[in-house]
């Protein structure tokens, strides 16, 4: 097994944020193939929306986080009269999103600062783009930019995130091989304290299954969420890719090698 598989561009002494970046842009390309979960993800964000009842008609909507847009069918055909905006950092992401929608606005920039105008949105949705960031800066984002009784739609991922692979590469090295996530609770607890009505909050595993390493690795790297987190100076030994081998083995079910992504989902209202 090559160690390239874990190993991204650009080096690791660029700050987290550009890496993140730079990691999202170059996967732009192999994304829709491989974001089965990140499309179910974004599915059960939908249900958990439509069935709050609490979207009525907005007349702006900010998808902060696009990606390559699989989301906006479902908010064009949902709200059809809606002007939709598209927001993520990585250009090819944006690219990616335009073939959606011919008619969004669509804007290049960091989440946890938004070129937005304040209480501009009567709903912010995003999914699978906080955990790359700083969440609570994200849900303050958010309110700033949401009108008064806007609608919060977030997915977003916990600390129990690809525990499998955490366990493989356990004792290998003290290098971290997966996204460090910021607790949800501390999310939770921002929503029930601040100025939201929380209507949802739902988290639960959802996970896949491969057929080996290898394959559940590129998976990983394919939708862009390879290592970005301090990183090994040098390639891991052919001995030490075995003995994480071995080890992920001991976790084969009949179905396969398992890689769970600890999912969260939260609908909420802005108070104030």
């Amino acid at each position: 097994m090559t160690v390239s598989i874990l190993r991204t561009d650009p080096p690791p002494t660029l700050p987290a944020k550009q890496r993140i970046q730079q990691a999202f842009d170059r996967a732009a390309a192999t994304y829709d193939a491989a974001a089965d979960v990140q499309r179910e993800v974004c599915d059960q964000l939908a249900f958990y929306l439509d069935q709050s009842g609490i979207a009525h008609d907005p007349a702006a909507i900010v998808d902060a986080g696009c990606g390559t847009g699989y989301e906006v069918f479902w908010l064009r055909q949902r709200w059809p009269r809606a002007q939709l905006t598209l927001i993520d950092f990585a250009p090819s992401m944006l690219a990616a999103a335009r073939t959606h929608d011919a008619e969004a606005a669509l804007i290049c920039a960091d989440i946890e600062a938004l070129p937005l105008m304040d209480a501009s949105f009567d709903v912010y949705w995003s999914s699978l783009a906080w955990q790359w960031n700083d969440p609570i800066c994200c849900l303050a984002e958010a309110g700033r930019v949401l009108k008064s009784g806007g609608v919060l739609a977030v997915a977003t991922l916990g600390t129990d995130n690809f525990p499998e692979l955490r366990q493989a590469f356990a004792e290998v090295d003290e290098y971290h091989h997966v996204l460090a996530i910021a607790p949800p609770e501390r999310l939770l607890a921002e929503c029930q304290t601040g100025s939201w009505r929380l209507c949802v909050w739902q988290r639960q595993p959802v996970r896949r299954y491969y057929p080996d390493l290898r394959t559940l690795l590129r998976a990983v790297k394919a939708v862009g969420a390879r290592e970005v987190e301090q990183r090994r100076p040098t390639p891991l030994s052919r001995g030490a890719w075995q003995a994480i081998t071995a080890r992920y083995e001991r976790l084969r079910q009949s179905a396969g090698l398992p890689l769970s992504y600890d999912v969260v989902w939260l609908i909420a209202t802005k108070t104030d």
